[in-house]
């Protein structure tokens, strides 16, 4: 293909000798009756042959105390992510802490039977695993904490957010949810359907110890009496910190991973900047080092092994990466080239470039979404229908509902499980409480979740199976804890400007001002003006008066906020005192969607 066009008077010209990435046939897919080898876990779980295989190589499965050399170990299989610890003549250095005071607590007696030397030293991979530190040593006072520069303010983020970390806060109760679908928190832990990951801990107590020595990218300390160098420059939102030690040829990091590094996850979030994380590979390799500790995967001993992971798993990442943009080029759409990054050979045989968490075929749209946007070039979806009347229209067109139902079993019998879960979907639309339909979709979804080799697909899949057939229900928002509300409660009054209605709203006019009598009397406002609210943090300053003053505690507000309690009851309790006419203010507050998670917002559950 050749064309060109003109460009500020140059005429430059793109040649095209064809997009050389093979597109995968349907028979290879393993959702599409493609060849695969099932087997079960010792939980029970069905999953593909390959992946047990491999996670055996790839993570410590059972805790595990690893000497790697003289002074150095690592102790994996007691939380998500793993420690290293380096012995020194005064006292232990550890990175990584664990997620809960409870796993730090073991990873302390495990680390009591290296060595009887204190811990003086702790170094945090990244924002997350550095919950545990407190309970890692007797006198936090008499310890140093190092850290990249931000992390204490991410930490504190994270810790007083409205859920989990998203690029918007607003929206972090639906990223809880998604985030414990991710984790397995709804999956069995024994037979077919079970988990073959980890689960996510909630609401255990943490022990975080804030960073008291931050870092600047090539800096070097003596810790300890051991040289040290950091590295800080190439991190995502969770501000990694790499650590070299040159006398023992060590490299402590969060970049290489057990699995192909995750540029998306279903979960949503930050995006992932390939370019970030290929760098902050490069600097590890670019050090040579003899051993290599990391925060999720096994550790590495060997150069030349080392060297020889650490470049394939960085050519993966950039392949994947460099092949979207080239598909860009090509015009291809995100749908088209998420089928079309071929992986060499020699880049499939890096055990830790198994699709064993996150899966390249899902990274690809990624990119394509933060590079173009979601227009792919195809006209026809610039102006789509509501998916409802799709399927409405589309059921018609193929003959009728039973038609549908009767394509989606011939799939599934044919072991076509993607296509019968496409078939059944415009179905399930059409009416998502009819009972055959659920358990049609959710056989197809389930075989789907057998074959996948990453554990993210295989838990939303499964989870999405389980709840269609009424054996969970999970939450699509998760609301933040009270304690986190009342902590921070003039954030959630600027959150609660996004649950406005502007159909009930487009005729109000007024001012509602919160004063907290527990935070010092310290005063926000909303204004909700004609279909929207605007938050307003120094009402003193607003241009208008406030029309409404509602002087409340943090815990009252928290109420408010999670819709446990009326704002009538509220003031007829006392706990609201207003300023203004009661009728008028519960009105206003009626025009802002309530916060009911379970009732407003499940999947409808199967009944017998």
């Amino acid at each position: 293909m050749k064309s060109s066009f003109v460009f500020n008077g140059f005429i430059l010209f793109w040649v095209f000798v064809g997009f050389a990435c093979p597109v995968h046939s349907v028979a290879q897919s393993p959702y599409m009756g493609g060849k695969t080898n099932l087997t079960k876990a010792p939980n029970g779980a069905v999953v593909r042959e390959e992946v047990l295989k491999t996670s055996a190589r790839i993570l410590y499965l059972e805790p595990t105390p690893e000497k790697l050399a003289d002074g150095v170990w690592c102790i994996g299989g007691y939380s998500l992510a793993n420690t290293t610890v380096i012995e020194a003549q005064d006292g232990l250095i550890v990175y990584d802490t664990g997620d809960t005071k409870e796993e730090a607590e073991h990873i302390r007696e495990a680390i009591k039977k290296i060595s009887q030397k204190p811990i003086k030293v702790i170094i945090y991979s990244h924002s997350h695993y550095a919950m545990g530190g407190g309970a890692l040593v007797d006198n936090p006072k008499d310890v140093l904490v190092i850290g990249h520069p931000k992390l204490n303010e991410t930490v504190e983020k994270n810790l007083k957010g409205g859920g989990s970390p998203s690029a918007i806060p607003e929206v972090g109760p639906l990223m809880t949810s998604r985030v414990l679908i991710q984790f397995n928190n709804f999956l069995p832990t024994e037979g077919p359907d079970a988990a073959l990951a980890g689960k996510l801990e909630l609401g255990k107590p943490i022990a975080f110890l804030p960073a008291n020595k931050t870092v600047e990218d090539g800096e070097e300390l003596d810790v300890l009496g051991i040289k040290m160098k950091f590295f800080t420059k190439y991190t995502s939102d969770d501000y990694n910190l790499t650590v070299y030690v040159p006398e023992k040829k060590l490299v402590m990091n969060n970049f290489f991973w057990p699995g192909t590094p995750n540029i998306y996850t279903l979960r949503g979030g930050v995006y992932r900047d390939p370019l970030i994380w290929r760098d902050g590979l490069k600097v590890i390799r670019d050090l040579q080092p003899e051993i290599l500790t990391n925060t999720h995967t096994r550790a590495i001993t060997d150069k030349d092994e080392v060297m020889k992971r650490l470049t394939g798993y960085m050519d993966q990442l950039t392949l994947t990466y460099d092949q979207t943009l080239r598909g860009i080029l090509a015009g291809m759409g995100p749908k088209e080239m998420r089928h079309t990054i071929y992986i060499p050979k020699h880049m499939q045989e890096i055990p830790e470039n198994a699709q064993s968490y996150g899966e390249t075929i899902h990274f690809p749209e990624a990119i394509y979404q933060y590079v173009i946007g979601w227009f792919d070039g195809d006209v026809t979806k610039l102006f789509k229908i509501a998916p409802k009347d799709e399927a409405v229209r589309m059921v018609k067109l193929m003959g009728g509902k039973d038609n549908v139902v009767a394509a989606a079993k011939t799939a599934l019998d044919q072991t076509e499980y993607a296509w019968g879960a496409q078939v059944v979907q415009y179905a399930y639309l059409l009416d998502p409480t009819d009972k055959a339909v659920r358990r049609l979709k959710a056989d197809l979804l389930r075989q789907m979740a057998y074959r996948t080799t990453g554990s993210i697909a295989r838990a939303f899949l499964i989870t999405e199976a389980l709840t269609l057939e009424g054996k969970v229900t999970y939450p699509k928002l998760v609301p933040p804890a009270k304690e986190t509300l009342a902590a921070s409660p003039e954030t959630f009054v600027n959150f609660f400007r996004v649950r406005i209605d502007p159909k009930k709203s487009e005729n109000t006019d007024k001012v509602v001002e919160f004063v907290f009598t527990d935070k010092g009397y310290h005063a926000v406002a909303l204004h909700v003006r004609r279909g929207i609210a605007e938050y307003v943090p120094l009402p003193a300053d607003y241009y208008r008066k406030s029309d409404f003053v509602l002087k409340l505690d943090s815990e009252t507000w928290a109420g408010l906020y999670l819709s446990a309690v009326s704002l009538n009851d509220a003031i007829d309790s006392g706990k609201v005192i207003l300023e203004g006419d009661k009728g008028e203010i519960a009105q206003i507050f009626e025009l802002f969607d309530k916060f009911k998670p379970t009732k407003n917002y499940m999947v409808p559950p199967l009944e017998d």
